[in-house]
């Protein structure tokens, strides 16, 4: 027996540990890389790699097989339920997501999803920014702008592959750029178009009928189950080269997305159509008095036809005038998923009606792409007079008025129907004094200096999971408090004793150099923390992966 059993017993369990370690750092990307998830489903459906949440939020019907294109895979039954969080995992503004899929069953005419992800908060039902379909003879992709048009492209197959074929699938997208549909390795098809997707997204998933905050859920004709390999999310568009490497089963070296700021004209001019100031001339109302008055008026009626509208004046710019429609005219939206009008009129889309309150205004905002004219009257007896046109192509837009008026009521014609109005706000701006008897409270604000308050910490999260230069999301947001690292640390502490007692017990058993009855004590002990262990193991609670 050695003379040093604690320290034999740590020793055994750091070599022990040993074969972990490389191992878990093949699953990590390289400094710097591009990769954003990466799921192999070799062992469990926990992200091998994952920049924000790893464990699936929601799992449900579906499992790991053995017979994947590469190791295991990540089988699913028709009813599944699987979605991982996006913060963190997927950017809208940009990027790439690649898989090999597999059938399993013979192809058909029949369509069904096979990848789909959702906004933080929409205007449609299902919430849908991307999806990814077997369109009944090939795929059809697509990425939904602010505006709900989507951005989709189709391809047809020579020939259905056969149920156990692998096929590699990859799908990128880019404001600056459109999208790129590649199968096996090969552009299939490609939209060269500029649009704003910048948004916030909750989750992303497999074969559903609904992946948003509401709810995930997978019924009716949208059930449908299959396998999915090397499931891969990067931070940008990524060349065709790259994407026909990983179609190989190779993994290339990619690079995180360049974050150059201003000075890329690229982001520059996404940045300046995203805010409305792409339009040379028009910027913004300059405030040039010492003290300035802002006051935003509320719209004390809205409605489209005879409904009650209220999305295009909440304050959430995800959430537009009109509503969706699923047989619509706008490019990309109507296909081979019919699903009822929602919350619009047939005749809807087409006039926009605001009652002011009896107050002043004289400044109008709109974000959205809907186009056409403003018109306002004082009460319904006037005739209504045009007081501001909206070009087409525009996101963010601005009318200062140099006349106050007040109250009255707006009316926005749409040219092209459906076209939405993500926000409009009314307000007055003019020069004034700070109101007598008000409590002033002056502040300074140090641009470099960090955001240290409780309070900014769900805020801070959000931001960094939606955006690349917003670090990371996972320290952020999902990282475990001190209490908790400390408790999934205990199972580890479970180690070395437990090596340490294999050591004892088996060296008492043969030396005899405890009693019968402390030897059967300890084997029983060592019993149960075997058990222990391998149930920590099962759950994935062993310290050094969490």
């Amino acid at each position: 027996m050695s003379k040093h059993p604690l320290v034999t017993a740590l020793c055994t369990s750091v070599f022990g540990l040993t074969p972990v370690l490389p191992a878990m750092a093949a699953s990590q990307p390289n400094a710097g890389s591009g990769l954003l998830f990466y799921l192999s489903a070799d062992k469990t459906l926990t992200a091998d790699y994952a920049a924000g949440a790893a464990v699936p939020n929601f799992s449900y019907a579906a499992d790991v097989t053995k017979n994947g294109k590469k190791g295991g895979a990540l089988s699913t039954a028709d009813d599944n339920v699987l979605s991982w969080l996006a913060p963190g995992n997927i950017y809208a503004t940009r990027g790439t997501v690649s898989f090999f899929w597999r059938a399993r069953e013979a192809l058909g005419k029949a369509p069904f999803v096979l990848f789909r992800v959702g906004y933080a908060d929409h205007t449609s039902w299902d919430m849908c920014f991307l999806r990814i379909d077997y369109n009944g003879h090939g795929f059809d992709a697509f990425v939904t702008d602010n505006n709900l048009t989507r951005t989709r492209v189709s391809f047809r197959f020579d020939k259905l592959p056969a149920p156990d074929a692998w096929t590699h699938v990859a799908f990128s997208w880019d404001e600056n750029s459109g999208v790129k549909l590649y199968v096996n390795g090969r552009l299939a098809a490609a939209k060269n178009i500029k649009a704003v997707y910048d948004s916030g997204l909750d989750q992303f998933g497999t074969a559903s009928r609904v992946v948003s905050p509401h709810q995930v859920q997978s019924r009716y004709n949208f059930m449908r189950g299959s396998d999915y390999d090397e499931l891969r999310i990067y931070d940008h568009a990524l060349a065709g080269a790259e994407v026909a490497k990983l179609a190989d089963g190779e993994v290339p070296d990619v690079a995180a997305y360049p974050v150059d700021g201003f000075a890329d004209p690229a982001t520059l001019a996404e940045w300046q159509l995203r805010y409305g100031l792409n339009r040379p001339g028009d910027v913004p109302v300059a405030l040039t008095a010492p003290t300035t008055v802002i006051r935003k008026v509320e719209f004390a009626d809205v409605k489209d036809i005879k409904e009650f509208m209220y999305k295009a004046t909440d304050g959430i710019a995800e959430t537009t005038w009109p509503g969706v429609y699923n047989r619509s005219r706008l490019p990309g939206r109507n296909d081979y998923f019919q699903l009822p009008d929602w919350n619009v009129y047939v005749e809807g889309g087409k006039t926009l009606t605001l009652t002011l309150p009896d107050e002043k205004w004289n400044h109008i905002e709109i974000e959205g792409a809907a186009y056409g004219d403003l018109t306002y009257a004082k009460d319904v007896k006037a005739a209504p007079v045009r007081i501001a046109e909206r070009p087409e192509g525009q996101e963010r837009t601005w009318n200062q008025f140099s006349v106050e008026r007040t109250g009255g009521t707006l009316r926005f014609n749409n040219v092209a129907q459906e076209t939405p109005i993500q926000e409009i706000s009314a307000y007055d701006i003019h020069t004034g004094a700070v109101p007598k008897g008000t409590v002033v409270q002056t502040y300074f604000v140090r641009a470099g200096a960090a955001a240290d308050s409780p309070d900014l910490k769900e805020l801070n999260a959000f931001i960094a999971g939606r955006y690349a230069t917003g670090g990371d999301i996972w320290q952020f947001s999902f990282a475990p408090s001190w209490e908790l690292r400390l408790v999934l640390a205990l199972p580890l502490v479970t180690l070395p004793l437990s090596a340490g007692l294999l050591f004892e017990t088996i060296a008492s058993w043969r030396k005899g150099t405890l009693s019968i009855g402390q030897r059967v004590f300890n084997t029983l002990v060592l019993s149960g923390a075997t058990a222990w262990l391998l149930f920590l193991d099962t759950w994935n609670l062993l310290g050094w992966r969490f």
